[in-house]
């Protein structure tokens, strides 16, 4: 056989080695703390508190649906954290990094709004900055290093997907931009902001409307990076970002359907859709097997030629 006529695709069957299990693992531990005090212990006194103050309808019910998609998404974080380990090599130091990444921003959040709004003793009324920045930290510790990576070379878009990424990059640039800028300064955390809630609640919320914006803009940002990211990780990341932007469509589509929306308009889940469906199709596609082999190659081997007997 024609050796130099196959085409071997690259090994993904090989998993990470993590650094630092027992960092991975404290991770897990501290992630699911995290989603268990957001969605059963700090909801209804949160959401109780905003309820009973005096802002108006849409942003009551925008903010109430919004702490329900981020306990959905706070719970992605110790399930990610426990797929890694049986994910191939390429995809394990950047799925860790944005799950620091994400954590990480939480944590800065939180801190600031609590000093913002209580100097130093605002860090108290907000203590679960701590916890996301211990998780963004511990991801960091189980990190392989970059040697462990197997060297994967990013996949050039075909022109049809190229349309597709430049397709989901606008529309996920124009959310990100009104999420940030129109809707922070005009919108539902404006209206928060100059009601009479009570403050930890007050900031709480209004911290978690600022990390919306950095999820909104991480989806753009995840689509670019991809082109210059190893295929796997590319995948990896920008369906995990297409999870988290489904898991506020969910939230926002289940608030209108159970009767807990009724001045929410359906532009947002339809809007939100849009740019979940582009963001998952933009994610790199699984390579196929492309082995090439010679017309010798494809043909039966012939039988050796009986050796010349000679005849009595």
């Amino acid at each position: 056989m024609n050796n130099s006529a196959t085409t071997m695709a690259p090994d993904m069957s090989v998993t990470a080695t993590i650094a630092r299990p027992w960092a991975l693992w404290t991770a897990v531990a501290v992630a699911t703390i995290t989603a268990v005090l957001h969605t059963f212990v700090q909801a209804t006194p949160t959401i109780g508190a905003l309820m009973a103050g005096n802002a108006p309808a849409e942003a009551q019910q925008g903010l109430r649906m919004m702490w329900h998609g981020m306990s959905a998404i706070a719970w992605t974080y110790p399930v990610v954290l426990l797929l890694l380990p049986r994910k191939p090599a390429p995809v394990t130091r950047p799925a860790l990094g944005y799950i620091a990444l994400l954590n990480g921003t939480q944590a800065l959040l939180y801190a600031a709004a609590g000093v913002w709004a209580d100097g130093a003793s605002g860090l108290r009324s907000l203590p679960q900055w701590t916890l996301h920045a211990a998780v963004a930290g511990l991801a960091l510790l189980a990190r392989p290093s970059r040697s462990a990576e197997e060297p994967q070379p990013p996949v050039r878009p075909r022109p049809g997907r190229r349309v597709l990424l430049w397709v989901t990059t606008i529309v996920g640039a124009l959310n990100a931009i009104l999420h940030t800028a129109l809707a922070t300064f005009q919108g539902w955390p404006a209206a928060l902001l100059t009601s009479d809630t009570l403050s930890a609640p007050k900031q709480a919320l209004y911290a978690m409307w600022l990390f919306s914006c950095v999820l909104f803009i991480s989806v753009p940002a995840a689509v670019v990076w991809s082109l210059r990211a190893p295929a796997a990780a590319g995948r990896f990341v920008v369906r995990y970002v297409a999870v988290l932007a489904a898991a506020l469509m969910v939230s926002w589509a289940c608030a209108m359907a159970f009767g807990l929306g009724h001045d929410l308009t359906p532009a947002g889940p339809l809007s939100l859709g849009l740019l979940v469906a582009l963001t998952a199709l933009s994610a790199p596609p699984r390579p196929r097997p492309n082995v090439r082999t010679s017309s010798d190659d494809s043909a039966p081997p012939t039988p050796p030629e009986p050796a010349n007997v000679p005849q009595r």
